[in-house]
């Protein structure tokens, strides 16, 4: 059986790293072009562009991820035609009628936001938006056929062209104030996009070779793709009630309003944009791994299942833990590097937070693979209302927690470890012996992470600074795959069974 989930978290991975590296790079000049206030301006379209876009594409892909390979398994070519059909019908249907939505009531959302001037910004969204929805449909298409380089790539050209044309149609259109450089901004965005597009056509075109057509199967798809879509909205909704309501309870803890404000940036500006880098693995490995547990599904082939979800958590837990003890560990010497006037007497709560918010990643990480698993078994109902359950329990935490004066912003990462936790929880009671692991697979990183934490923590106290940080990282990576040796060769051995090529001796023993 080919590794190809091992093979597709791979690729994606190196594009995650590469778009989480352009995304950062993107903001440090634009925020020079157009100002503080333009990226405030900036922020508050995007915001909502994420969340429709969600609406739009969201469900989408992982639903034609799952039925796509499911149809495959049968041989069903025609189901994936009528697949393709009723998605294309869905995402433009929605996302011109958000379009439509944003160009009749631009003017009003920015004046209610304060900022009149982004309403030409919000207008623009009336391309972005059905543009985001067939780039979601194709990539769904092709994951569903196991292939995550296609995906991987087009997510590398919307980046590399926001970074390319973001910039320059912002600095063009920046001479006529911060409003119309955010509309330059947004313009070099949707360019992108269409560029990422342009990729995903001809490799339909040439490739794939399927055509939209009609087929029995618009129960199936609005069986998968409703639950789905609402699946997704939950968690930018949450951040949006949390956002709302997090100053007036901490208030209640006896903070000042501006105190309030600043301990929230701290933990969703600073804190959480670098702990979330270690979620590019978890996306990845979940993402490769939807389309092959649906394929096996279909097959009713139990023990495959089980091997390859075992595999993908290996995979996953090797790389990720020690990414997040390993930014725990640097914390108090990486963030007055990386905000040297933002910090200043926060730099203890801002640790806390890191220990905190941490703990939150892994089980998010977690959540992100039975999530899946549960898509991928077709068990979409029950993915929402564990969501939907999740998300209730975490504003419930905030509302208790956030007021008590010995709790206050430690509030939110705790709130999303309830979060994750039940909906963990949940999913492997539902899942049952699907998950199964090694002891020793999950021990040894973990014991071989936390000593590296130990001994980078200890080092750095002697050496700081960014050479202090960039000897401690190099330092932490032998010390970590020294204490995993055992682990690095099984799997290197087994990714080279993989992909070396046959040899005679193989042929002769398939034969016999």
């Amino acid at each position: 059986m080919k590794n190809t989930v091992g093979r597709g978290a791979f690729i994606l991975i190196v594009s995650g790293i590469v778009c989480k590296f352009f995304g950062a790079l993107f903001r440090l000049p634009l925020t020079y072009i157009i100002g503080l206030q333009g990226i405030g301006l900036f922020q508050m379209v995007m915001s909502l562009y994420s969340l429709t876009l969600v609406f739009v594409s969201g469900g989408v892909t992982n639903a034609m991820s799952k039925l796509v390979s499911t149809a495959r398994a049968r041989g069903d070519v025609k189901a994936i035609g009528g697949y393709y059909r009723y998605a294309l019908l869905f995402s433009l249907g929605i996302g011109f009628a958000f379009g439509l939505f944003f160009i009749i009531f631009s003017s009003a959302i920015s004046s209610l936001q304060g900022a009149a001037e982004a309403s030409p910004s919000y207008m623009m969204l009336a391309a972005l938006l059905p543009l985001g929805g067939l780039i979601g449909v194709f990539r769904g298409i092709i994951q569903g056929f196991e292939n995550m380089t296609p995906t991987a790539v087009s997510q590398v050209l919307e980046q590399v062209g926001r970074f390319v044309f973001g910039l320059i149609f912002a600095y063009l259109f920046a001479k006529n104030g911060e409003g119309a450089g955010v509309f330059g901004a947004f313009l070099g965005i949707t360019v992108a996009e269409a560029i990422a597009l342009a990729y995903l056509t001809v490799l339909m075109q040439r490739r794939v070779k399927l055509k939209p057509q009609r087929a029995p199967v618009r129960s199936a798809f609005f069986h998968a793709v409703v639950p789905l879509t609402l699946s997704g909205t939950v968690a930018p909704l949450t951040v949006a009630v949390e956002s709302l309501i997090i100053v007036s309870l901490l208030t209640r803890a006896g903070m000042t309003v501006q105190t309030a404000t600043t301990l929230y940036g701290l933990q969703s500006g600073v804190v959480g944009a670098i702990l979330h880098f270690p979620l590019v693995i978890s996306v990845s490995v979940a993402v490769a791994l939807l389309p092959k547990i649906s394929y096996l599904s279909a097959t009713r082939d139990t023990a495959a299942q089980q091997r390859v979800v075992r595999n993908a958590f290996n995979i996953m837990w090797f790389l990720l833990i020690p990414l997040v003890m390993g930014i725990i560990a640097i914390a108090r010497v990486l963030y007055p590097i990386i905000y040297p006037s933002v910090i200043n007497e926060y730099l203890a709560v801002a640790e806390q937070l890191t220990l905190l918010g941490g703990i939150a990643i892994v089980l998010s990480a977690l959540m992100q693979l039975l999530n899946a698993l549960l898509l991928a078994k077709g068990y979409f109902s029950y993915s929402l209302v564990f969501n939907l359950t999740s998300g209730f329990f975490k504003i419930i935490t905030l509302l208790i927690f956030a007021p008590l004066s010995s709790v206050n912003i430690y509030a939110i990462p705790i709130s999303n470890i309830v979060m994750y936790s039940i909906v963990c929880i949940c999913a492997l009671l539902k899942l049952g012996r699907l998950v199964r692991f090694k002891l020793f697979n999950f021990a040894l990183p973990f014991m071989s992470a936390l000593i590296m934490a130990m001994v980078v923590r200890l080092w750095l106290s002697y050496l700081g600074g960014i050479w202090g940080i960039v000897t401690a990282v190099l330092l932490g990576a032998v010390v970590y795959f020294s204490f995993c040796l055992p682990l690095v060769y099984e799997y290197v051995a087994k990714f080279w069974q993989k992909i070396r090529p046959p040899t005679e001796t193989d042929d002769q023993s398939e034969q016999g």
